[in-house]
């Protein structure tokens, strides 16, 4: 019998329940981008592009099987003929385990916080950003978690000070150094300093060509246009690099954000059917939990907009037969 959304005594169950229990009911991986909702998390290959979850499992298990196997043979090999380092195989091994358990809590800590329950994040990232046995890219991973969880906090000054410093401890090579950038480009437009956000921005240079890096460059340009409330010129932006973005945010479980930054750029240019349609689409999708702290510029907009146009919550109207 399928669920009615009532609870036992009557009442209809908190939407943040409904939402935390589908969460709990995805897996963790997602295949792809555009499958992947709320809780949800992707392997991306250094060039930004998704990687094939079972591909990665695979090369992941072969390391620990072939680790494991060093492992045990260099504590048979030194019990028969040097015992004193039987103990630093055995720590070697501990730490290896530890490390791999460390790196399940920060995957578990950026499901919570992509859900933004920052209480839960937070605590599963501390203590792993506190690890002093842990590799430093693990526990640099860890802080930026922690950021994260500032940043849900409203603590945006905080955050951006976490993540400049964690992206110091990463290599340049590791797609979460770059992440980083956009991350912290975002930090700076909600904190309105949109001069170092501009400036940030523009010395990443041109517009990836991964999948995940490129969508991460769409949202922080975008989110720094509407900080500065300055719409991109036709030069800037035509109309086929944003309808592009719109089928993008069209395509994804999780698009709302990136929808909703185009509907604004379509009500600046007067195109207010589009920026409609775009609106009702993108409330049809997940997105950012507190958006009136990851981009309140944008949440601003939203409710001045929705004030002037009451018909964005009226629904589509049927295409005649």
């Amino acid at each position: 019998m399928a669920d009615d959304g009532k609870d036992p005594k009557g009442g209809r169950r908190d939407a943040a329940a409904e939402a935390a229990s589908t969460a709990l009911a995805r897996p963790m991986i997602a295949r792809d981008l555009d499958k992947a909702g709320k809780g949800q998390l992707v392997y991306v290959g250094r060039d930004g592009e998704v990687r094939d979850p079972s591909g990665v499992r695979n090369r992941q298990f072969v390391a620990y099987l072939a680790f494991g196997g060093i492992t045990t043979a260099g504590v048979a090999l030194a019990a028969t003929s040097f015992p004193l380092l039987i103990p630093f195989y055995v720590l070697l091994g501990g730490r290896f385990v530890g490390t791999i358990r460390a790196v399940k809590r920060v995957n578990e800590a950026s499901v919570a916080l992509s859900n933004g329950d920052s209480l839960t994040g937070r605590a599963l990232a501390e203590p792993v950003a506190r690890a002093w046995w842990a590799p430093g890219r693990v526990r640099a991973l860890a802080e930026l978690r922690v950021a994260i969880a500032d940043a849900l906090d409203g603590k945006g000054e905080i955050a951006l000070a976490k993540v400049r410093k964690a992206r110091g401890k990463l290599s340049p090579r590791l797609v979460q150094h770059q992440f980083s950038y956009y991350t912290e480009i975002n930090l700076l437009s909600a904190l309105g300093r949109t001069k170092e956000a501009r400036n940030l921005l523009e010395s990443r240079g041109p517009i990836p060509t991964g999948e995940v890096l490129k969508l991460s460059y769409w949202i922080a340009q975008m989110h720094v246009w509407v900080a500065e409330g300055v719409p991109p010129k036709p030069e800037q932006l035509d109309e086929g690099e944003l309808h592009d973005r719109m089928r993008k945010g069209l395509s994804m479980t999780a698009g709302r954000d990136l929808l909703l930054l185009c509907s604004w750029l379509y009500a600046q240019r007067g195109e207010h059917d589009d920026a409609r349609f775009v609106w009702r689409q993108a409330m049809d999708r997940e997105g950012s939990q507190r958006l009136e702290i990851a981009m309140p510029k944008l949440a601003e907009w939203m409710t001045a907009y929705k004030a002037e146009h009451p018909e964005l919550d009226a629904p589509e109207p049927d295409d005649d037969l």
